[in-house]
């Protein structure tokens, strides 16, 4: 979870009366058609007679882009000074949100309207409306400015608050504790119909208004329907298709020689075409008593449709708005799906052509009954068809990963079977949109005539707008997202929307410590906000890749961020907040509050990190933490790479673990030995995968053609996408850091001497264990398994440097792990199945655990232990927490323990003013010192102590000092 950088810089001054807008009659006119227009008074009413509201409205309704400027409006109207502050859950969301509404007002991005996020804005101190994210504003509620802020503000519109991430939840607390101390501000609440009571009963029963969706009718195509009907390249599920379909065939051909029904002939489908141009012309519901009469005497089939038209008896009934005649088609097996040859069914007709509500009440509950046909162009099913269908699929096919296969023959068959439109393709994370686009690039077989994009929220901006860009007539947009396009964008071309069902969401147990990056299924409520990307503009089609029944089995709505990721972050940003309460008793305020052990385990955590004291107030080092827009963790590692002089290295890192992996998995089993050979090279025999990482970036950001880097990626099996977010996520980190004035342009803290270590990787290492401390596990002597504080026996995660073999050495069966030091610290433990594993792993030497594990603030009563059984007192037992023994020579302990006692002191010195300190040359001293001993000792357990990019700088003869420490049995 990504802290968000800058708090809004507009609310220092005072808010202005906002302009006029200047929009062109025919932007007006669509403004005017929009389903929220109506409610445009009473919205104003509401917000002027209440402090909060909550407006609940369906996609289309318009809510997004038109709340904002209805206040605009009423306040240049009444020359009132406005600045309202709207957030959105995404970055993509506040820049297309804000453009749009510059686009209808007619006037420049950054002026009266502007949007600020993460390393990017758009703003002048006289905006009046900023769309932001939600973390922008909880930076503002952060710190000294808040009471300003406040005063500065007098609207707060939170867009999409049914998505429950952890930034909104806890934004609602604090907005809701603020209600009373600014009585004049105004907060709108906005969500899909989702979940709108739940938020209404939190603030009061605040007043809620409810808006209708401008959708058109959306077709839904579960699997059963999509492997029933469309071929496909599985060819157990297509061999099964052929035979349902011979059986269907035969039994079709036996039934029309039984007496009683008819196979027509020329004459008696040129009377039904009659019958029904008579029901169209004439406007008497009398003339479909001919139809029924044809229907119980000839046996005449009820959805017959015209000849020329493809019009049948119930479209023009309910074109006509005759309600009797309606249902009693419905009731006589009447299908409401067929379409007729413009792509129009009875729901179509009776919504746009009569507008009778009733008849579209009819038949919109008849097309939701599982009685009905989905679609109309697919094959009436049994039951055991269904049945049949889905065995076979399930059999060849697991439900753990998306079937890109399928995806792209249903993208096929649209292209293939249905008419222009766009298609937006729902998928769980990147490495599924990249496999895709693949896919699809390598095997479609005109791709002149297609314009295929990608959407992720990692992206940067400018590459997120290209699936905006309309596209040539007779090409076909193909979009590859997340679910970041389920909310708050427009994508007004999408005809077509595939679901794969599918999200990435992270989970992580506090007891245990443990997280995992799932891929899960989505929630009904996701599935229906899925499908309302389709049908914007026309009617759409949804096809999803899960069948009803999972569609049933599916949870009501997704469970809230708050309840399922770390808090750490949460509890550092409520310790600046509150003042006069405990953590507990603020998130304890939540819509739906977290556990007690999930609160408390935070607490523990950040205690440990030291950014909070034991009284659960901030530190020096929470408030810089805080200021920093990165993990804690990661944020203390940054700092303690600053104050070392390993800089650069550090700064790598960091952004590397803000990205995740940046290897993709071979896509052919034959490349796996090479891929893990690639791997191996880049380790260097370095025992580490953050080395690797380090290096691959490295190599990359080497090449300046994107071309040779792309050839690298293929090359090394690198994600190139991850490695371009890297880059960029580095360059505007430094830019921060340089910013709030950590790091400096020139002078003492320039980017030179911040990196004058920055080659010794022994050193790098311990800033490294400084960062994922107290994720440290133990391999203890003659063991072939690895222990951490928790667990006896964890494993090293398949994709590490330090569990693989070089591919030609493998023949060895022995399974024990040999290891230049028993010591192994790792970012994160997850969880796969009834295995704990341990990722992003480094060997460290046991001088590192000694110098850099634990609590810097160690006095020699507490932590070294002395055997009475040593008459000579010697040897004792260096304690850095209640499981880290190690046990050493009496005076080399004592070193040691000196070493940390001086770092500490040297860090605190730096934390209470980071951006001015300066290091003495004894300080310097301590550290080049320090970095000979990590180098030493490396050397002698075999392990390289350079990095390849800085290895020029000189680092001076190695001390003779260091080692002497084993782990305590």
């Amino acid at each position: 979870m990504d802290k968000q950088l800058n708090a809004i810089n507009v609310t220092s001054v005072p808010p202005s009366i906002p302009p006029l807008p200047s929009g062109s009659v025919d932007i007006n006119a669509d403004r005017k058609r929009l389903p929220i227009a109506q409610y445009h008074q009473e919205i104003l009413e509401r917000m002027q007679h209440n402090q909060i509201i909550i407006i609940s409205g369906n996609t289309g309704s318009g809510k997004t882009t038109q709340v904002p400027q209805y206040i605009l409006e009423h306040a240049a109207q009444t020359k009132q000074p406005c600045r309202i502050i709207c957030t959105q859950p995404r970055r993509i969301s506040a820049v297309t949100v804000s453009e749009r509404v510059c686009f209808e007002r007619n006037e420049q991005l950054g002026n009266a309207v502007g949007y600020q996020i993460r390393f990017e804005n758009r703003v002048k101190p006289t905006t009046n409306a900023v769309f932001c994210t939600n973390g922008v504003l909880l930076r503002c509620l952060l710190g000294k400015g808040c009471t300003q802020f406040f005063q500065n503000v007098t609207h707060i519109i939170i867009d999409e608050v049914h998505e429950r991430d952890s930034y909104s939840d806890f934004l609602l607390i604090a907005l809701k504790d603020n209600l009373v101390k600014h009585p004049d501000l105004k907060i709108i609440l906005m969500s899909a119909t989702i979940e709108s009571d739940t938020f209404s009963k939190y603030f009061n029963q605040c007043p809620v208004i409810e808006i209708p969706g401008r959708l058109f009718p959306i077709e839904t195509v579960f699997l059963e329907d999509i492997l029933l009907n469309i071929d496909t390249s599985n060819r157990g599920v297509r061999n099964v298709r052929y035979t349902l379909m011979d059986n269907r065939d035969a039994k079709q051909s036996a039934e029309g020689s039984k007496p009683g029904t008819m196979n027509m002939d020329d004459e008696t489908i040129s009377l039904i075409n009659d019958i029904l141009e008579v029901c169209w012309i004439e406007n008497s519901p009398h003339n479909f008593q001919h139809f029924f009469l044809l229907i119980e005497e000839e046996n005449i089939p009820i959805n017959f449709k015209h000849t020329e038209t493809q019009m049948t008896a119930l479209m023009i009934a309910a074109a006509k708005g005759y309600v009797d005649i309606v249902q009693k088609l419905l009731d006589m097996g009447a299908n409401p799906n067929i379409h007729e040859k413009h792509g129009y069914n009875a729901f179509d007709w009776a919504c746009f052509v009569n507008g009778s509500d009733k008849c579209s009440e009819l038949l919109k509950q008849a097309m939701d009954s599982p009685n009905v046909a989905t679609t109309p162009h697919l094959t009436t099913a049994t039951s055991n068809d269904v049945k049949v269908i889905l065995d076979a699929y399930h059999t060849s096919t697991g439900d753990e990963k998306v079937d890109h296969s399928l995806i792209f023959d249903i993208i096929m068959f649209i292209c293939n079977h249905q008419s222009e439109g766009g298609i937006l393709v729902f998928l769980p994370g990147y490495d599924d949109i990249q496999e895709q686009y693949e896919l699809i690039t390598n095997k479609a077989p005109a791709l002149d005539c297609l314009r295929v994009c990608m959407l992720h929220s990692k992206m940067q901006t400018i590459d997120q707008h290209a699936v905006f860009k309309p596209v040539p007539s007779g090409v076909r947009k193909i979009i590859l997202s997340t679910n970041i396009a389920e909310t708050s964008i427009t994508m007004d071309d999408v005809v077509y929307v595939i679901d794969s069902g599918k999200v990435k969401q992270k989970y992580y147990d506090s007891v245990t410590s443990t997280s995992s990056l799932d891929t899960t299924w989505i929630s009904q409520a996701c599935a229906t906000q899925r499908a309302g990307r389709a049908g914007r503009t026309r009617p759409g089609i949804c096809y999803r890749l899960y069948s009803r029944a999972r569609h049933c089995a599916m949870d009501q709505y997704t469970l809230p961020e708050i309840l399922r990721v770390p808090l750490s972050e949460i509890c550092l940003q409520t310790a600046m907040i509150m003042k006069d309460a405990s953590i507990k008793e603020f998130l304890n305020k939540a819509v739906t509050a977290p556990s007690a052990i999930s609160i408390k385990q935070s607490i523990k955590y950040l205690q440990k990190v030291g950014a909070l004291d034991d009284d659960e107030n901030l530190t020096d080092l929470g408030y810089t933490l805080a200021e920093l827009p990165v993990d804690a963790r990661l944020g203390k590692m940054l700092l303690y790479g600053i104050l070392f002089k390993c800089y650069e290295p550090v700064l790598m890192m960091v952004c590397i673990l803000s990205v995740n992996d940046l290897f993709v998995l071979p896509p052919f089993g034959g490349d796996k030995e090479r891929a893990n050979k690639m791997r191996h090279e880049l380790a260097d025999n370095s025992y580490s995968d953050c080395y690797t990482l380090i290096r691959a970036y490295q190599r990359w950001s080497s090449i300046h053609s994107v071309h040779k880097r792309k050839e690298l990626c293929n090359r090394l099996f690198l994600n190139h996408g991850k490695l371009t977010m890297v880059h960029d996520l580095r360059n505007k980190l430094h830019a921060h850091l340089s910013t709030i004035g950590i790091v400096k342009s020139y002078g003492a803290g320039n980017v030179h001497n911040l990196n004058e270590f920055s080659s010794n990787w022994s050193l790098v290492k311990g800033i490294l264990l400084v960062g994922f401390y107290p994720n440290v596990c133990y391999q203890g002597k003659g063991s072939r398994t690895l222990k951490t504080r928790f667990e006896k026996k964890i494993f090293i995660h398949p994709s590490s440097v330090i569990g693989r073999k070089v591919p030609n050495e493998a023949k060895d069966t022995d399974s024990k792990l040999s290891l230049p030091s028993e010591w192994i610290t790792f970012e994160e433990k997850i969880k796969a199945g009834n295995r704990s594993m341990i990722r992003c792993n480094t060997v460290v030497s046991p001088l590192t655990i000694a110098i850099f594990a634990g609590s810097f603030a160690l006095d020699e009563a507490d932590c070294i232990v002395r055997d009475e059984k040593d008459k000579d007192q010697t040897q004792c037992r260096l304690a850095l927490d209640d499981w880290i023994q190690l046990s050493a020579n009496d005076n080399v302990a004592k070193s040691v323990l000196h070493v940390r006692q001086a770092l500490n002191g040297l860090f605190q010195k730096f934390i209470v003013k980071p951006k001015t300190h300066q290091s003495s040359p004894d300080e310097l001293k301590l550290i080049e010192y320090l970095g000979k001993m990590l180098m030493l000792q490396d050397s002698s357990i075999a392990l390289p102590h350079q990095l390849e990019q800085f290895r020029g700088e000189k680092m001076g003869r190695d001390s003779t000092v260091g080692g002497g420490f084993q782990r305590r049995r």
